[in-house]
């Protein structure tokens, strides 16, 4: 009994993990797919750094992920 509830623990560990990551490249994906919206006041990586220089409009969300990843902050390659 014990064993099967490790087994089972693990495995939804396991899958609340991978939706996670699944959610996280999603909201990236749509990100990408709104680039108006970075110009959008926002607090990115973590919290740490204000990007932006628009007041969202009312009911708007916010420019990042869950996890505070803005396109903004990613360094471009051809720099």
């Amino acid at each position: 009994m014990v064993r099967w509830r490790a087994t089972t623990l693990r495995a939804w560990r396991g899958l609340r993990e991978f939706l996670a990551v699944q959610v996280e490249l999603h909201e990236r994906a749509a990100l990408r797919d709104r680039p108006w919206e970075e110009d959008f006041l926002h607090w990115a990586g973590g919290g740490r750094e204000l990007h932006g220089r628009l007041v969202p409009p009312p009911g708007r969300g916010r420019g990042t992920t869950r996890s505070g990843w803005c396109p903004g902050a990613v360094p471009s390659r051809g720099a």
